[in-house]
């Protein structure tokens, strides 16, 4: 049944069609509607409620026009916004009882210059449901019911305080907040609040905010939702009844209108209800109509992304091109400007999520002309540089059509190069851009640009220059200034950047508004301090910011936390986020990335996977730099399963962050490099870029490089880099120039395969440009020397280390990474060779040098300093160093799970890997040698409830402790039901079907563990070892001879060869028994057969005295008992003395070919 309230205004106050330009209502019939609102509006009224009783009742004569049908229509389809009695009337939602207002079928509601019938309100609100069921997967969800008890006046005046605040737009909105403000008053007050310009401010406001505040998070339910509201208080809002144009009212009303129906899924209806619109402007009005056409069409803009896709919001931006100019340049046109601005920046924000914007341009190009091409070109790169994505690409095909860019455009396309880190392609672009001014004065465009160049690359006499000659001829603004003062932020002169600060805003400016330093300016400071890891001048920078009143924003600790992160100062960067969260500050995007990126560096993909879940539930949109993240802590760790799935994922068009950069492919080669893939695999990737419309950069290049020198094809690695230097000169990619990675790359491989001399000319040919070597350089000269036979070798080695650390001039310790591992780096070659040495004074003299340059013992040092004793048989110094590396482990651990933003209560080793699985190998084998055979089991059970998930090498060694144990059986047992089991649990995940479009780029993601199946391994350290790596890609060449490589297959998919590889080579795929293993238990069984049970290992005691002064009783029964051990043996593990014997087959016969030892 309907009430009057209901059918009056249905007939009254709904537009003559749904999406109507001209607004049919009775100024009369809409006050009778709210007087009688007056009593009968329920309390509830804007909460949506579950359909009513089903039931057969009497027609009534509103059917004519399909208004009964609508009381079954949910909160999230209906239309109307009337309330529907289908219940008793013991209900709360139960209206008076009234006489209701019947009409005849010929009836005819009043109307504004128009006898046309209302339309069926069935066939609307069938078209509505179906466009929601076509456009939406899921109904909103009901709002919890707005309870309105009996309201103070100090409520009262809350309430309408926050009405007038939001339809002034004065104040930030909060759109629940202000929804429940409205709803209140309407039902208190009976009436909609305010005069109906008042009331549709607000409301156009309040559309404004929840656009503003869920644009990164936007669902079909969110939309809906709102929709529905939006609908809902238009009914209670009187438009007046002059027609449109004149009725401003009545046209804001049809604008609001419209962007509910958008955002309730009616898109077409929408877009041509405000096509119309905005064909009636009329021109003594036109100032205001123009700018509510721009903000509704901003409005439409989330709905139009989220039901029909990114593609269809670009062909609908693209088709209705009175939008282009201001999406190119801002207006300043009065009444438009910020309509303008929120259209832009809502149209950005979406268009930035476009998939392969580079293909899109070049399709619509087809249809377009050339100049119509070149303004949507410049949309398209403005909205890629929102994402951080490659907009140069985009330039290159305008470039190549032969279109006129214009240089606003090309400025933010050489910004963006900056950013990447591109500076000569950067300057180099910004060259070709002709100046507006003269050669002696630039235009403020170019100047500004130059400016942001000089000032990311840090070149202070650049940035000193391009600033003069600004300050010569305009006047700079507070950007410029920043600008300026971070280019010696970036050189790491805080002092001038203080100076410069003071200079800019002296005391008596801070007077003036218009010049008054911004939190740029201070967070540009604190970045300078941070850049020299100052922590004490942030904190002091960060007092004076909240000393002027204001509060740190996100951009001012995302500033400080990515420097830090660069310098791997990872204590500084968790006091930090113990600030923020003190402060209330939430984590941004580019926050979570950098900390994600430093876990990677950390070799945790797990912490970083479940710090990745976090930002999502948390609601942040991935990009495609977090997704790379997550992806190349995979391949730090050595987890080739993990980079295929992120790499799958990223490839998957239409899931967040997917978009294949070439920072994806070089994240994809570094795989291929580290699991030692053969040279023609990692060609065929780098053949396969210009097809995948990326082009190869300077890290492409140095990756090919190192797979070349793996390889020991040093011919091919020296025509690559004359190669990119060719390239550098002609084609004018002047950051293709060599530089010292690259260098080093070629010197490390010329070392490797013992040809001094070429290294030497690399050395030379760095000097000769000006390049000077870094510490990994000067680290691949030590370990050359270092690794000799000769003792002569050491002695050169540790003259030259002593040479670079004594030198006042040293360049090389100024490194990102941080002076600490910079030392780490340059002293570890020679303490590894002193460890093979077994010269337990030497390592421990030039481990103290070490601490007293400045540096500090880390979890690698320690354990040269473990191993060394253990070689030489002093259990004592084991003693000694293993309560250190477990302390420094279990900070390791801390640290990591605070990065990760997780609860530190209990000590926890899950996510620290082979970073402490390598010392607890070392410890085991130096316990059970001594006969601490009752340690070796303490300490495994203690890091075992620490967490720590042991590795294959740490079962391996277990094996061998429990035969030194005379644990036999035992030492079968680890064996057959772990090693071998994780073997083939392993092999048989690998060769599973994989997921090419996984919806998820987390392995946390995958579906659980069969029932009886082990939990999944920690992945193994990737291939670190030069020496190591080139034996694996000889090894993997002969295996994969037969395995074409993608170019050669013809194949698109990248991946593919990473998935053969890792199911191929034992190296990669190290569970098994080691050769070491299969040897010592072959002997066990020798042992057993010959009637000899194994005893436990007591240093200091003869065992073969021990056996021969056994009587023969004596000898009768322990003949006995090892035959039975060795039945058992033979019983519960067959796999494992199959295996055995195989291998002892193996050795036997001839092989071709050795390796390094898989110890």
């Amino acid at each position: 049944m309907l009430e009057p309230l209901a059918a009056t205004v249905l007939n009254s106050v709904l537009p003559s069609r749904p999406l109507a330009t001209q607004f049919f209502a009775s100024r009369s019939a809409f006050g009778m509607a709210v007087r009688t609102a007056a009593h009968a509006l329920p309390h509830d009224f804007f909460t949506p409620h579950p359909s009513g009783v089903k039931g057969k009742g009497k027609a009534l004569p509103e059917d004519e026009h399909g208004l009964s049908s609508i009381s079954s229509v949910k909160e999230g389809t209906r239309c109307s916004g009337v309330v529907h009695e289908t219940t008793t009337p013991s209900t709360p939602r139960t209206l008076s009882t009234r006489q209701r207002i019947r009409r005849s079928s010929g009836h005819r509601c009043l109307a504004s210059g128009s006898g046309s019938h209302v339309p069926s309100l069935r066939t609307w609100s069938r078209q509505v449901q179906t466009a929601q069921r076509r456009h939406a997967s899921t109904q909103p969800t009901a709002s919890p019911p707005i309870q309105h008890p009996p309201a103070s006046p100090e409520e009262r005046q809350k309430w309408t305080q926050t009405f007038k605040d939001v339809a002034k737009g004065g104040s930030k909105v909060q759109p629940e907040v202000a929804w429940q403000a409205f709803a209140s008053l309407l039902h208190h007050n009976r009436r909609a609040p305010g005069p109906p310009t008042t009331a549709l401010a607000f409301l156009t406001n309040l559309a404004t905010s929840v656009v503003r505040e869920h644009l990164d998070t936007l669902s079909a339910e969110l939309l809906q939702r709102w929709g529905s509201r939006l609908q809902e208080a238009l009914h209670h809002i009187d438009p007046g009844i002059q027609d449109v144009p004149r009725n401003l009212v009545k046209v804001r009303w049809n604008m609001i209108h419209s962007v509910a129906l958008a955002m309730l899924g009616n898109l077409d209806g929408a877009l041509d209800a405000l096509a119309a619109l905005s064909r009636q402007l009329e021109p003594l009005n036109q100032r205001y109509l123009q700018g509510w056409i721009v903000q509704s069409s901003a409005l439409v803009l989330p709905a139009l992304y989220q039901y029909s896709g990114p593609r269809g919001l670009a062909d609908w931006l693209l088709k209705n091109r009175q939008f282009h100019e201001i999406l190119v340049r801002r207006s300043e046109e009065a009444g438009v400007v910020l309509p303008a601005d929120f259209f832009s920046q809502t149209a950005y924000s979406l268009l930035s999520r476009l998939d392969d914007p580079v293909g899109y341009l070049e399709q619509v190009s087809r249809t377009l002309s050339r100049g119509q091409t070149a303004v949507w070109g410049s949309i398209l790169i403005r909205a890629t540089s929102r994402s951080r994505r490659d907009t140069y690409a985009l330039l290159q095909l305008l470039q190549k059509m032969s279109l006129t860019v214009p240089a606003p455009t090309i400025f933010v396309v050489v910004k963006d190069l900056a950013r990447a880190g591109s500076f000569d392609e950067a300057k180099k672009l910004l060259a070709s851009v002709p100046s507006k001014g003269t050669a002696s004065r630039p235009g403020p465009g170019y100047l500004s640009t130059a400016l942001f160049v000089a000032a990311r690359q840090g070149d202070t006499e650049a940035a000193e220059r391009h600033y003069t000659l600004f300050a010569q001829h305009y006047k700079p603004g507070s950007d410029d200034k920043a600008t300026y003062m971070h280019a010696y932020a970036v050189a790491g002169n805080p002092g001038r950047v203080v100076e410069l600060f003071h200079e800019f805003f002296p005391p008596s400016s801070k007077d003036d508004p218009r010049e008054r330093p911004n939190i740029v300016h201070y967070t540009t400071v604190m970045f300078a301090y941070s850049q020299v890891g100052d922590l004490n001048g942030v904190n002091h920078w960060l007092g004076e910011l909240s000393r002027v009143g204001v509060r740190p924003d996100l951009h001012v600790y995302s500033v400080i936390l990515q420097s830090f992160a660069s310098q791997g100062d990872v204590d500084s960067m968790i006091t930090l986020l113990d600030q923020m969260r003190d402060s209330g500050v939430y984590l941004t995007r580019f926050m979570y990335t950098t900390l994600i990126a430093t876990l990677a560096d950390r070799q945790d993909p797990l912490a970083a996977e479940r710090l990745y879940k976090r930002a999502v539930n948390d609601g942040i949109v991935p990009d495609v730099k977090m997704v790379v993240s997550i992806m190349n802590a995979h391949v730090e760790a050595g987890s080739w399963h993990g980079v295929i799935r992120a790499f799958d994922y990223l490839n998957t068009p239409g899931r967040p962050g997917a978009a294949m950069t070439i920072g994806v492919y070089n994240t994809l080669m570094k795989a291929y490099v580290l699991i030692g893939a053969p040279f023609r695999i990692v060609v065929g990737v780098f053949r396969q870029l210009g097809a995948a419309n990326v082009t190869p950069d300077a890290r492409t290049f140095a990756l090919l490089i190192q797979s070349a020198c793996d390889s020991g094809f040093m011919d091919i690695a020296e025509d690559l880099y004359q190669e990119m230097e060719r390239l550098a000169a002609e084609d004018g990619r002047t950051e293709l120039r060599a530089n010292v990675y690259v260098l080093t790359i070629i010197l490390r491989g010329y070392l490797l395969t013992g040809r001094r001399m070429k290294a030497k000319e690399v050395l030379d040919r760095m000097k000769e440009k000006g390049l000077r070597p870094n510490a990994i350089t000067y680290a691949g000269i030590l370990k050359a020397y270092s690794e000799q036979s000769l003792n002569q070798g050491t002695v050169v080695a540790e003259e030259f280390l002593q040479s670079l650390v004594k030198d006042d001039d040293r360049p090389w310790l100024q490194s990102e990474r941080g002076r600490r591992l910079v030392l780490e780096t340059v002293y570890r070659p020679l303490l590894h060779a002193y460890v093979l040495k077994e010269s337990t004074y030497d390592v421990e003299r030039l481990h103290a040098e070490m601490t007293d340059a400045g540096g500090e013992p880390t979890l690698g040092t320690l354990t040269a300093l473990l191993d060394v004793h253990r070689r030489t048989g002093d259990i004592d110094g084991v003693r000694t160093i293993w309560p250190q590396i477990h302390r420094l482990g279990l900070e390791y651990a801390r640290l990591n799970s605070l990065l990760a933003l997780e609860e530190t209560s209990t000590p926890n080793l899950s996510g620290h890997g082979a970073v402490m699985c390598i010392p607890l190998s070392v410890y085991i084998d130096a316990l059970s040698a001594a006969g601490e055979h009752a340690e070796v089991a303490h300490v495994w059970k203690k890091l075992k409830d620490e967490g720590l998930q042991f590795d294959s090498h740490n079962w391996n060694h277990l094996v061998t402790a429990l035969v030194r144990a005379g644990e036999p059986h035992r030492a079968f047992d680890i064996v057959e039901n772990v090693i071998l089991k994780y073997q083939e649990q392993i092999r048989r995940r690998y060769a599973g079907e994989r997921d090419a479009h996984p919806a998820s780029p987390l392995t946390l993601d995958l579906p659980p563990a069969e029932e009886g199946e082990l939990p999944p391994p920690r992945p193994e350290a990737r291939l670190r070892s030069g020496a190591r790596r080139s034996w694996t890609v000889e090894r993997a060449t002969r295996r994969m001879r037969h395995v074409e490589s993608g170019d050669e297959a013809g194949s698109a998919d990248f991946a593919h060869p990473l998935h053969i590889l890792q199911q191929l080579s034992p190296l990669w795929n190290t569970w098994r028994p080691h050769g070491a293993t299969l040897t010592l238990l072959g002997q066990v069984l020798e042992h057993l057969r010959a009637g000899r049970l194994v005893q436990p290992l007591r240093p200091g005691v003869d065992q073969h005295y021990e056996q021969a002064a056994l009587n023969a009783e004596e000898v009768r029964q322990r003949t006995k008992a090892a035959g039975q051990v060795l039945g058992g043996i033979y019983d519960a593990f067959p796999r494992t003395v199959q295996l055995i014997r195989e291998y002892e087959l193996m050795r036997g016969s001839s092989r071709r070919g050795s390796g390094p030892s898989d110890e």
